[in-house]
């Protein structure tokens, strides 16, 4: 009765294993080693660049194909002598800081471990390993390899946890960091870091004019800053990045993993994923999108620092109101907040961007803005000086009323006339002649400020309210989104190329610089819409980042370039390059 059940146990604790390949390699590598690299079959994933790129760019992945010594040469075997480009390789890098280039070992899959050895010279110590090849130029790092093969100390892959070993192992290229490893062997490097920004830090004038620079105030800033770096150093167990390859695109994954109980670790507890439903209730069309899920409670210290830090012109009693105000609005709830960032026409302004914001009382914190605003009043810094101008209720949006409010700039023409004008334009250009003008709604359970693009922008926001998820589900933004994963404490959506195209647009037609391009052919660089995502999620003793870039961000990417070089205005090395391949 006992065999029934123990053998299909055995059986599937067999089967649930790492394969033997991948553990062997690992088993030459000890916990001295900083990172460990894997190339998932070669022979597959060239194939898979070369896939790709001549989706991107037409016949261009032949070039790719036709040079693997290029890969040999990554290796130290130019012409792939013994190699068996059908198995994984694996490389481990043994750093030990300062200005000492870390140690680097590989262990590569032999066709022919005699070719292999033959092919390296003398002058690397090489070592045959089961089908593998191990080798390196180091002494060190030859002798911690052979300890390690001997079964002295212990293997790398005990350090990393379920999650990652299976992330590590489905890239197409992986990078496993032991981060604490790291971290001690340049540890006088970053310690000479902190102390050298603190030195500049403490040099600085005490006396900027137009305002009131305190520098043992930011050094408090930057320490804070730097001590929560350092923290999650310290509390960083490792990390792990895999780059998957397809002709959609390009994927990349890394996950850190955190020692547990720690302050990092209990900090990232305090904030679960979020669906940010928000991001979908956005309208579609925009350049880029943003949607952030935290606990709120720990920014709220962070931005009195820097009122105290940088509000410089600002008059003494305004200062005062900000930071009360500030305190009052650390006691509302906030919940998820999404934004949209676009460019629009030059009339009234390029930039157009629209936040909404969860809050558990927005009729609280339409009082403590409205506060905040008014106080600030007139702010003069260095030449600059700005007008803040608030209108509750000054327009009506079906059953709701919006505040207007606008920043006007003046630039001081006494100290340089052509800078004054210059910046002047610009200003009119991102944000009109009437200068910065956000109108905010107040809803019953979130806020909605739209800034710049006139009336009709913000009722398009609040009409993009009205529709129901599936109507937007299709949109490219939503696609690029739908590959990040279902929740998250970041995302961010980005038309890189988008981007670029745009304001090279802008820049032509408001002739604010001088440049020698037809706006026609400007114009035609703008591609459809398609979106660089990053998304970044906790998770139990962990943070887990994921990007994608689309294969159509490529291709946009590559007309610019190709426009570029047409025009003259770079890629000429490139072109010579070409022709000689």
């Amino acid at each position: 009765m006992l065999r029934r059940f123990l053998l299909p146990g055995l059986l599937f604790l067999v089967a649930s294993l790492p394969i033997q390949a991948a553990e062997t390699a690992l088993d030459a590598i000890s916990t001295d080693a900083s990172l460990v690299i894997r190339l998932k079959n070669p022979k597959a994933t060239i194939a898979k660049v070369a896939d790709l790129a001549d989706v991107v760019v037409p016949n261009s992945g032949d070039s790719i194909r036709n040079h693997p010594s290029k890969l040999g040469d990554m290796i130290s075997n130019p012409t792939l002598a013994g190699v068996n480009m059908e198995s994984d390789w694996w490389v481990a890098v043994y750093a030990t800081g300062g200005e000492q280039e870390p140690d680097v070992v590989f262990i590569i899959p032999a066709s022919d471990l005699k070719a292999m050895k033959e092919a390296l010279g003398n002058d690397v110590k090489f070592t045959e390993y089961g089908k593998f090849g191990v080798y390196t130029t180091d002494a060190d790092a030859a002798t911690k390899t052979a300890a390690r093969i001997k079964g002295e100390g212990k293997s790398i892959h005990t350090l990393a946890d379920k999650d990652s070993s299976a992330l590590f192992e489905g890239g197409d290229v992986s990078v496993f960091i032991n981060v604490p490893q790291l971290a001690a062997a340049y540890k006088t490097d970053i310690d000479e870091f902190k102390d050298n920004v603190n030195e500049k830090i403490e040099n600085a004038p005490q006396g900027l004019p137009g305002g009131s620079f305190d520098p043992q105030q930011m050094s408090e800033i930057v320490q804070k800053v730097l001590g929560f770096l350092t923290q999650g150093l310290s509390d960083t167990q490792s990390c792990t990045v895999a780059a998957t390859i397809s002709k959609e695109g390009l994927n990349f994954e890394d996950l850190v993993k955190l020692k547990a109980g720690t302050p990092t670790d209990k900090l990232l507890a305090r904030s679960a994923p979020s669906p940010l439903a928000n991001l979908s209730a956005l309208p579609s069309g925009y350049l880029g999108y943003f949607g952030l899920s935290w606990d709120m409670s720990d920014f709220t210290k962070l931005s009195e620092w820097l009122l105290g830090a940088g509000a410089t012109g600002v008059k003494p009693e305004a200062a005062k109101t900000v930071e009360s105000t500030l305190k009052e609005m650390a006691k509302l709830k906030f919940g998820s907040i999404a934004t949209a960032f676009g460019l629009g026409d030059m009339d009234e302004g390029a930039v157009r961007s629209v936040t909404m914001t969860e809050v558990d009382n927005p009729a609280k914190m339409r009082e403590l803005t409205l506060k905040t605003m008014k106080a600030m009043g007139t702010v003069e810094n260095q030449g600059i000086k700005q007008t803040f101008t608030v209108k509750p209720d000054a327009e009506k949006y079906g059953k709701n009323s919006a505040d207007v409010v606008s920043v006007k700039t003046e630039f001081n023409e006494d100290d340089n006339p052509f800078v004054a004008a210059l910046m002047g334009r610009v200003n009119a250009a991102m944000f009109g002649p009437d200068g910065m003008t956000t109108r905010v709604v107040y809803l019953k359970d979130r806020v909605v400020q739209m800034l710049g693009g006139g009336k009709q922008a913000m009722n398009d926001v609040l009409a993009s309210l009205d529709k129901k998820p599936a109507d937007t589900a299709k949109s490219p933004a939503q696609q690029t989104r739908g590959k990040l994963g279902a929740k998250s404490n970041l995302l961010v959506l980005w038309d890189i190329p988008g981007t670029v195209a745009k304001i090279a647009a802008i820049v032509v037609e408001s002739q604010t610089v001088p440049i020698p391009v037809d706006p026609d052919a400007i114009k035609e660089l703008q591609s459809k819409p398609s979106y660089t995502g990053l998304s970044a999620a906790t998770e139990p003793q962990g943070l887990r980042v994921k990007t994608v870039v689309p294969v159509e961000q490529m291709q946009a990417v590559a007309k610019i370039v190709k426009f570029l070089q047409e025009a003259g205005l770079g890629g000429g090395q490139a072109e010579e390059d070409t022709e000689e391949n």
